[in-house]
């Protein structure tokens, strides 16, 4: 994995139709799944995701906020489609191209369509380009993308993150589409930069092999300083090392990486060419250290993450993961919540996404790192000996989570799930990693309101469930848990200050005629008071809510 990977991002401003087919083994039970009726039409018109094989479904909810946003934001037809197999029916060429006739994949929108069809049992990937885009998204454009952010993902069994991590690419080919300020000889140049592997744009993953590593992690150690880690960093880009167990990456780094040893070079080089000379600087408290680019748009300018363990400096990818997002091209941000980095990356622009209340057990510490990385390696030993035995799963599932493995921790906590149907913690962790991975709320509450009905007096899940509900609007829930989570602890700082915030949306969706506007006011008032009884006033989740309050016009009155 290289720095590209790390910008996985839930929403793509496309320019353009785009319709991703993928084809898996698995397929609905219910009723027979019937390939050549689904190709000769459309089966719905309002709706977005088709996912017939059931292999989206934990990056679902995520891309149908997204596509319903491109269509009506950007008069946008944005599809994701799977189905099961290609049933040896025809090429994945001819059906890509009759499933595009068929569907009218964007017509509606000037022609402007992209089709990805992605075949799984066969291991086939096509992308079919209109016309009207072809300028921009180019044969070039299209091998290098496949085989950019595809094949590792495909051999790592990540399709998921691989669709995600394509999508980013598409975005920054869309973004020049729509700035519409561009010269063919730009697009040549742009073009020239990519490993395209060929004119065509189709990808048989069956073709792929698992590249060959070599042993090179002493040719770039834990830096003595953060600079020099950073250059060690650049250095394994440029040398295109596979290995994952570099010096410069932490332990859990070293772990991250296994499962993406197979990026082709192309991803390397366009990192080396991006950083090698960029400007930056080191912000840092002896602990913790950020690499800098500035306060500017384009996601090559979102900071890394760097931490001092006992070998020196080294890349911490958990909190990168975690808390480093990429929004809609070219924004970016950190997430504002209490992570060890927070008061370095103070003069970045932030979301508040994923403002998790972990509990200390569930919080990963750099300094406990060696230790994580030795309990999931022992834990995946135990697991592979013996994958029925909940305890060793449940472990593991926790550890994943924690680390921010997404699609390892989801796949080891739904089996959980299947072997102890009545154990609580499941629940909670995969609420964790859905909102971590892809911001996917709705399916983070159904997990977590069923880890609450099975553990009610459990603080961080009232918490936790009222931060789900506020974030999809359902305010007056959010009082509720929130309000619980104080009974149960009366000096909790998070549920006091984000009671404010409840409070303030109501205020904000009542109208001013309504008499309980007053009352939503008052409250607010009494939370505030609260919060800071609670937390001093220059503590940052004050601070914060001071913000918010004066950027939404809520006027606080003093005692």
């Amino acid at each position: 994995m290289s720095a590209g990977t790390q910008r996985l991002v839930c929403c793509l401003m496309t320019v353009a139709a785009i319709a991703i087919v993928a084809v898996g083994c698995e397929f609905f039970a219910e009723e027979r799944f019937d390939l050549e009726k689904i190709v000769r039409s459309r089966p719905e018109r309002d709706r977005y995701i088709f996912d017939y094989a059931a292999i989206l479904e934990d990056a679902e909810e995520s891309s149908q906020r997204y596509l319903k946003m491109i269509n009506e934001a950007y008069r946008i037809e944005a599809l994701i489609v799977s189905v099961p197999s290609l049933e040896k029916s025809r090429s994945i060429e001819d059906l890509a191209l009759e499933m595009f006739s068929n569907w009218a994949i964007g017509k509606k929108h000037d022609g402007r369509g992209i089709l990805l069809l992605l075949a799984a049992e066969e291991k086939q990937v096509k992308l079919e380009i209109s016309l009207e885009l072809e300028d921009v998204f180019t044969d070039a454009f299209s091998g290098y993308a496949e085989d950019l952010q595809l094949r590792s993902y495909f051999l790592s069994d990540q399709l998921g993150i691989g669709l995600v991590a394509l999508m980013e690419e598409m975005e920054n080919r869309a973004y020049i589409k729509h700035q519409d300020n561009y010269t063919k000889g730009q697009i040549a140049q742009l073009d020239s930069q990519y490993l395209s592997q060929g004119a065509g744009a189709t990808r048989d993953l069956n073709r792929f092999e698992n590249e060959e590593i070599h042993s090179s992690g002493g040719r770039y150690p834990a830096g003595r300083t953060p600079v020099e880690a950073w250059q060690n960093l650049i250095n394994s880009w440029r040398d295109k090392a596979r290995d994952p167990n570099l010096g410069v990456y932490s332990a859990i780094t070293r772990l991250t990486y296994r499962d993406f040893t197979n990026l082709p070079d192309s991803r390397y080089e366009r990192d080396y060419r991006t950083y090698r000379n960029k400007s930056y600087e080191v912000i840092s408290d002896g602990q913790y250290a950020v690499i800098y680019f500035g306060k500017k748009d384009g996601w090559e300018n979102a900071p890394f993450l760097f931490a001092r363990t006992e070998a020196g400096w080294q890349f911490d990818i958990v909190h990168q993961r975690k808390y480093i997002r990429m929004g809609r091209s070219p924004k970016w941000g950190i997430e504002r919540c209490d992570h060890p980095y927070i008061d370095l990356l103070a003069r970045c622009p932030y979301f508040m996404g994923q403002d998790i209340p972990f509990e200390d057990g569930d919080r990963y510490r750099v300094e406990a790192d060696e230790e994580i990385a030795r309990r999931i390696v022992d834990l995946e030993n135990q697991y592979q000996r013996n994958p029925n035995e909940v305890s060793t799963a449940m472990a593991l599932g926790k550890l994943y989570a924690i680390t921010s493995m997404g699609q390892k921790g989801l796949t080891v906590l739904k089996k959980v799930k299947q072997l102890d149907p009545q154990t609580p913690d499941p629940y909670k962790y995969l609420a964790i990693l859905y909102v971590d991975m892809f911001y996917q709320y709705e399916q983070a509450i159904r997990e977590l309101e069923e880890y609450v009905r099975r553990r009610p007096d459990d603080v961080f899940g009232r918490n936790y469930l009222g931060y789900l509900y506020y974030e999809t609007q359902r305010y007056k829930k959010a009082v509720t848990e929130w309000e619980k989570a104080q009974e149960l602890d009366p000096q909790n700082g998070y549920a006091a200050c984000k009671l404010v915030r409840a409070y303030g949306q109501m205020v904000k969706a009542t109208q001013k005629i309504d008499p309980r506007r007053l009352l939503y006011k008052e409250r607010t008032q009494a939370a505030y008071r609260k919060a800071v009884e609670i937390l001093s006033p220059d503590h940052r989740r004050i601070q914060w809510l001071q913000r918010w309050l004066a950027r939404n016009k809520i006027a606080i009155q003093s005692k």
